[in-house]
């Protein structure tokens, strides 16, 4: 079991019900609207790419829709090497094995927060920074 806490409080949300993107990634999250949804062609198993804005701060988001929630996990890990490489490091935050499990990260490029809820893994990055990704975490469903 982890001695971490998850940031933003994300164990505590709801689990997102279904497979549809777009309940999944809804089109309003508090002060951020959401374009129109791509992805590879099938929703079940290939990512699913949003673009969120409110004035001049923007999210982009990747959404998976796995098999199991072993597969989910597989994916946050793909992240965290593609990242930050591997853990600990310095400002990281990392637990891969628990529900959530999940991913934080902030450096030069923005803020980052990957993280799975059951067979569903979805990840934020805010370019603007940590300010960004909290106003939108705050917002977000799941």
């Amino acid at each position: 079991m982890s001695q971490l806490t998850p940031p933003y409080a994300i164990d505590k949300r709801l689990a997102p019900a279904g497979d549809n993107p777009e309940a999944l990634l809804p089109r309003q999250v508090g002060p951020y609207r959401r374009g129109p949804l791509r992805n590879g062609g099938n929703y079940k198993g290939d990512p699913v790419y949003a673009d969120y804005e409110s004035g001049a701060s923007a999210i982009f988001m990747e959404l998976g829709v796995c098999d199991s929630a072993h597969d989910a996990r597989c994916i946050l890990e793909t992240a965290m090497n593609e990242t930050v490489g591997s853990v600990p490091a310095p400002g990281v935050l990392y637990d891969g094995q628990s529900d959530p499990a999940y991913l934080r990260t902030m450096n030069a490029d923005g803020a980052f927060l990957a993280w799975t809820r059951g067979k569903v893994y979805f990840s934020a990055h805010a370019k603007g920074g940590e300010k960004d990704l909290d106003t939108f975490m705050q917002a977000f469903p799941y």
